[in-house]
This record gives structure tokens, C-alpha cells and sequence, in this order.
């Protein structure tokens, strides 16, 4: 029997998963909603599926056994506290929040519930990186330097830093939560930024770059850089020092290793990392077992808390324990 799937948001991201659905056999697509009318009317008419503006009538109304979750961080209210009090296995995208005490309310609903929830970070699923972390296994890293940095994404909600979290828990998650998922957990952060490049934006509150300094508990040592005020360029990753060798991360393309005195040697990512997190999901759910997940909502939290200390390091200018 097919997993009947429901999706609660109907932008960019949603709307790539929708496809990947729609392309599995096992799968199909029941319900779609979004609070804007012409999204969620095309994705159903695409799609085949019911359209509903508020996602408490879908939970109520449609029998569905998933539903993927991708809403600006703010959005998050009671999405996943009702799916989950229905049974119904969530895959919700990243930020899971825009702080901390909802996504930890919300987990512990979820973990009552007893429902598989994953988080959308999808570039765990890269074959690339599961290369890197074996080689790691076998060449510990001194000091590692990650990034986001490029652009500002155009939607309003995300220059609102009470809105978007800042480009550190919108974007720059992902480097921080595969410093996490390369070199376990983060015991203490402390944050600098800088602001002024972006005067010309209307309604901008959120830093133009950061700079978080990891104290790992396993003793390593770091750097994550965030920048949303470039033009046409950037660079995305993590440089991690070794010492004999420096790999250099860039993420969802591409891990180059330098060893001195040889040929550097690069490795493309070579698999639909993208497509492999939708199908990990629906596997678990038609199984019942989520242990091939690689993001449960649960690390997902972990990796929130790494950056809401990071937050509150910005705003007092002091080291924070991760909570």
C-alpha cells in the first residue's frame, strides 16, 4: 500500500520534494497547504491533491501516514504537534525553529508520540561526505573553518532576524550541523559580527557577517564564518587541518584532499543526495523503523542549540554553553 503523503508549505523546498514523490513508486501525494493561494493551488493541480489553506483541517480531514513540513523558521506553531498526536511521521525542514524552546516543546511531543521524524539535512546524505568521516576515522583534525557565505536570499521574512533566526540558523546551520555530524558535540561558542554593508536594504536586522568559535567536547577547536553580503560569488563548506592532510569541503560538490608532496585529489559528490533523504524517509515510514535516518528531528535540535548559543553569544558578547 502507498504512503499517502502530505505537505504543509508549498515553496521552493517542499515543491522539490513534492517531485521526488511524485517520481516514487510507494509513495503519493494526498494534500498540499499553504496560506498563499496561488502556491498551494498549483502544487494540487500538479499534483493531484487536495488544497487547504490551514493545516489544522488537513491533519483533521485527510488520512495521510507522512507529512514534509517546510515553513519559514517563525512559522513553526503547532504543524508538527498535531501530526504527531495523529500518528502521522513528520520529515520537517531546517531550521526547525526560530529558537529553541518551541523546537524543544515540539520534540518532546514528537518523542511521546512515538512518530519517526527526520530533519532535512540533506547534505548527511551525500556519498562524499561518508568518505570524508571514514577518513577522518582514521586522520583526527586539529582545527577546522567552515562557511556560508554569499548572497542575501530574497524573501522578506528572511532580512527579520526575529523571523529568519539570522543567516547563522537559516543558512549557516547546515556547516555547523556537519561539523556536528563529522566531530560530535559542541560544548561552548563564542560569537563576534558586524553590521553596515546593508544600509541600502529596508527592514534589514540581521547581521552581515558572523564569526562562531567552537570549543568541541571532544577538545578540537574552530571557526564558522557567515556572510549574506556578497555579489556573484562565495564559498560554502568546511576546511578541516589534519596533521598530515587538509581536506576541503565544498559543500554539495566537491571534498579535495592535500597531502604534502602529492597531487591534490578531488572527489565529486556523485549521488542524488537530495533524492536519498526523501527516499531514507519514506522507507522508515513503510518500515516502521527509522534507523537509517541520518538527521532525526532530535539531532536536529542539537544542531539548533548550537546556534541559538551562538545568537545569544552575538547579543552579550560572551562564551555561552551550549544548552
Amino acid at each position: 500500500m502507498a504512503v499517502k503523503v502530505g505537505f504543509v508549505g508549498c515553496g521552493g523546498m517542499n515543491r522539490a520534494h513534492m517531485s521526488r514523490i511524485k517520481a516514487m513508486s510507494g509513495a503519493t501525494i494526498v494534500a498540499v497547504c499553504d496560506v498563499a493561494k496561488d502556491r498551494v493551488s498549483a502544487a494540487a493541480e500538479e499534483f493531484g491533491a487536495l488544497a487547504f489553506s490551514d493545516h489544522r483541517k488537513m491533519i483533521e480531514d485527510v488520512e495521510m501516514d507522512a507529512m514534509f513540513v517546510a515553513l519559514p523558521p517563525f512559522a513553526h506553531t503547532d504543524q508538527e504537534i498535531l501530526a504527531a498526536r495523529k500518528g502521522i511521521h513528520l520529515f520537517v525542514e531546517k531550521p526547525v525553529a526560530v529558537d529553541l524552546k518551541t523546537a524543544k516543546k515540539i520534540e518532546g511531543e514528537i518523542l511521546k508520540a512515538g512518530v519517526i521524524a527526520t530533519a532535512g539535512f540533506q547534505d548527511r546524505y551525500q556519498d562524499i561526505v561518508a568518505k570524508l568521516k571514514k577518513m577522518l576515522a582514521k586522520t583526527p583534525a586539529g582545527l577546522i573553518m567552515g562557511y556560508w557565505i554569499g548572497g542575501m536570499p530574497g524573501v522578506m521574512w528572511w532580512r527579520r532576524k526575529e523571523q529568519s533566526g539570522g543567516q547563522a540558523m537559516e543558512q549557516t546551520i547546515h556547516t555547523f550541523d556537519m561539523a556536528r555530524y563529522l566531530f560530535g558535540e559542541v560544548k561552548t561558542v563564542h560569537a563576534t559580527f558586524s553590521k553596515g554593508l546593508m544600509k541600502h536594504i529596508p527592514k534589514y536586522t540581521v547581521e552581515d557577517a558572523s564569526c562562531v568559535n567552537l570549543q568541541f567536547k571532544s577538545g578540537l577547536c574552530g571557526t564558522i564564518f557567515s556572510g549574506c553580503f556578497l555579489q556573484g560569488y562565495g564559498k560554502v563548506g568546511l576546511d578541516i587541518w589534519c596533521p598530515d592532510t587538509l581536506y576541503e569541503y565544498a559543500g554539495r560538490s566537491r571534498l579535495t584532499i592535500r597531502k604534502a608532496g602529492a597531487e591534490p585529489e578531488t572527489l565529486n559528490v556523485g549521488n542524488d543526495f537530495g533524492g536519498e533523504i526523501v527516499r531514507t524517509f519514506i522507507n522508515a515510514v513503510k518500515s516502521g523503523n527509522g534507523s537509517k535516518l541520518k538527521s532525526t528531528y532530535s539531532d536536529a535540535v542539537k544542531s539548533l542549540a548550537v546556534v541559538a548559543a551562538a545568537n545569544e553569544s552575538m547579543a552579550t558578547g560572551a562564551a555561552v554553553k551550549v544548552k
